[in-house]
Protein backbone atom coordinates (compact mmCIF):
# COMPACT_ATOMS: atom_id res chain seq x y z
CA UNK A 1 0.00 0.00 0.00
CA UNK A 2 3.38 2.34 0.20
CA UNK A 3 5.73 3.01 -2.09
CA UNK A 4 8.94 1.05 -0.93
CA UNK A 5 11.40 1.48 -3.88
CA UNK A 6 11.99 5.37 -5.67
CA UNK A 7 13.33 4.58 -9.02
CA UNK A 8 15.00 6.86 -12.22
CA UNK A 9 17.82 6.92 -15.15
CA UNK A 10 18.44 9.22 -18.26
CA UNK A 11 18.57 6.53 -21.14
CA UNK A 12 16.18 6.74 -24.04
CA UNK A 13 14.97 3.25 -24.56
CA UNK A 14 16.82 1.72 -22.47
CA UNK A 15 15.43 3.39 -18.81
CA UNK A 16 13.29 0.34 -18.61
CA UNK A 17 16.10 -2.16 -18.85
CA UNK A 18 18.64 -0.08 -16.48
CA UNK A 19 15.65 0.48 -13.65
CA UNK A 20 13.88 -2.85 -14.36
CA UNK A 21 17.17 -4.30 -13.29
CA UNK A 22 17.94 -2.55 -10.44
CA UNK A 23 14.65 -3.43 -8.78
CA UNK A 24 14.91 -6.84 -9.53
CA UNK A 25 17.92 -6.64 -8.48
CA UNK A 26 16.81 -5.06 -4.49
CA UNK A 27 13.28 -6.82 -4.40
CA UNK A 28 14.64 -10.34 -5.91
CA UNK A 29 18.54 -10.61 -5.03
CA UNK A 30 18.69 -8.54 -1.54
CA UNK A 31 20.81 -5.88 -3.06
CA UNK A 32 21.02 -2.15 -1.83
CA UNK A 33 20.47 0.50 -3.83
CA UNK A 34 23.82 1.41 -4.44
CA UNK A 35 24.83 -2.13 -5.03
CA UNK A 36 21.95 -1.87 -7.62
CA UNK A 37 22.92 1.11 -9.19
CA UNK A 38 26.53 -0.18 -10.38
CA UNK A 39 25.73 -3.28 -11.49
CA UNK A 40 27.18 -3.60 -15.62
CA UNK A 41 24.26 -3.96 -17.89
CA UNK A 42 23.06 -5.82 -20.06
CA UNK A 43 20.29 -4.28 -22.46
CA UNK A 44 18.03 -5.82 -25.10
CA UNK A 45 15.57 -3.29 -26.81
CA UNK A 46 15.08 -4.53 -30.95
CA UNK A 47 16.56 -7.86 -30.61
CA UNK A 48 20.73 -6.94 -30.48
CA UNK A 49 21.90 -7.27 -26.86
CA UNK A 50 23.82 -4.14 -25.89
CA UNK A 51 26.52 -5.36 -23.42
CA UNK A 52 28.38 -2.69 -21.38
CA UNK A 53 31.84 -2.21 -22.66
CA UNK A 54 34.78 -2.77 -19.88
CA UNK A 55 32.36 -4.81 -17.35
CA UNK A 56 31.77 -8.53 -16.79
CA UNK A 57 28.15 -8.18 -18.82
CA UNK A 58 30.67 -8.21 -21.90
CA UNK A 59 31.56 -11.86 -21.42
CA UNK A 60 28.03 -12.64 -22.33
CA UNK A 61 28.77 -11.81 -26.03
CA UNK A 62 30.00 -15.26 -26.93
CA UNK A 63 27.36 -17.35 -25.02
CA UNK A 64 24.49 -15.00 -26.37
CA UNK A 65 26.17 -15.08 -30.18
CA UNK A 66 26.03 -18.72 -29.85
CA UNK A 67 22.38 -19.67 -29.35
CA UNK A 68 21.42 -16.95 -31.71
CA UNK A 69 21.22 -13.31 -30.29
CA UNK A 70 23.37 -10.29 -32.20
CA UNK A 71 25.38 -8.75 -29.46
CA UNK A 72 27.78 -4.89 -29.56
CA UNK A 73 29.65 -3.94 -26.73
CA UNK A 74 29.20 -0.36 -26.01
CA UNK A 75 29.52 2.27 -23.39
CA UNK A 76 26.53 2.24 -21.35
CA UNK A 77 26.21 5.23 -18.89
CA UNK A 78 22.92 4.94 -17.60
CA UNK A 79 22.61 7.81 -14.36
CA UNK A 80 20.52 5.94 -12.41
CA UNK A 81 19.36 6.52 -9.42
CA UNK A 82 17.51 5.21 -6.28
CA UNK A 83 16.07 5.28 -2.99
CA UNK A 84 14.72 2.27 -0.88
CA UNK A 85 12.08 3.36 1.66
CA UNK A 86 11.89 1.64 5.05
CA UNK A 87 12.13 2.50 8.51
CA UNK A 88 15.09 4.79 6.90
CA UNK A 89 15.85 6.27 2.96
CA UNK A 90 19.24 4.83 1.92
CA UNK A 91 19.98 5.66 -2.12
CA UNK A 92 22.44 5.01 -4.80
CA UNK A 93 23.83 6.76 -7.47
CA UNK A 94 25.11 5.61 -11.20
CA UNK A 95 28.91 5.47 -10.70
CA UNK A 96 28.97 6.16 -14.49
CA UNK A 97 27.67 9.91 -14.17
CA UNK A 98 27.68 12.68 -11.86
CA UNK A 99 25.60 12.62 -8.91
CA UNK A 100 26.34 11.02 -4.99
CA UNK A 101 24.14 10.24 -2.06
CA UNK A 102 23.79 12.42 0.97
CA UNK A 103 22.62 12.12 4.29
CA UNK A 104 22.37 10.99 7.79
Amino acid sequence: GAPVIVAGSPGGSRIIGYTAQAIIAMIDWGMDPQEAAALPHAVNRFGTYDLEAGTSAQELAAGLGAVGFETKVRALTSGLHLIAIGDKLSGGADPRREGIVLGE
